[in-house]
């Protein structure tokens, strides 16, 4: 039976699989986005441990023990996290990392600006202190965070594109 009801419904679920589609490209481009991100801010911090040690110390959150620990374990970690995001099985688990480390990343930076600490995070490697830095490096935490709940909340149920 061919009616204008029937090809109605046809053209309704052709037009919900394309915007299903199109999600699941653009899933998978902003997961490619921070797996990248992730991945060469911890090559960045690898290359020099011991400055990206300092850097952890002078937020003055974690006790002397804890920072030579954060320091060697943070870049696998995310490393790790990068390379959950670019296969659709594990890409909710990577994304759910990233959203925490952001939150974490977020609220360390935030605690040294209300302390008003200039420093260099160590996010992307070795720079000179600068509290615009800081502040530009704050919008990223965000960005990414917002990003990675996106990715975390659209992987639930989304289509992959393999």
């Amino acid at each position: 039976m061919v009616s204008g009801w029937s090809a109605g419904i046809y053209r309704e679920r052709t037009m919900i699989a394309s915007e299903d589609k199109l999600q699941a490209r653009v899933v998978l481009g902003v997961s490619l986005a921070m797996a990248g991100i992730f991945i060469y801010a911890a090559i960045d911090k690898i290359r020099d441990p011991l400055q990206f040690a300092d850097s952890v110390a002078a937020f003055g959150i974690l006790p002397a023990v804890f920072v030579s620990l954060l320091a060697l374990a943070l870049p696998p970690f995310e490393i790790a996290c990068g390379l959950l995001m670019l296969a659709p099985r594990t890409r909710r688990i990577g994304a759910l990392a990233i959203t925490l480390l952001s939150a974490i990343f977020f609220t360390a930076l935030a605690s040294a600006l209300l302390r008003g600490l200039t420093l260099d995070c160590g996010c992307f490697g070795a720079g000179a202190p600068s509290r615009p830095r800081m502040w530009l490096e704050l919008v990223l935490d965000m960005v990414l965070f917002a990003s990675a709940l996106w990715v975390y909340l659209r992987s639930i149920t989304q289509p992959s594109l393999e």
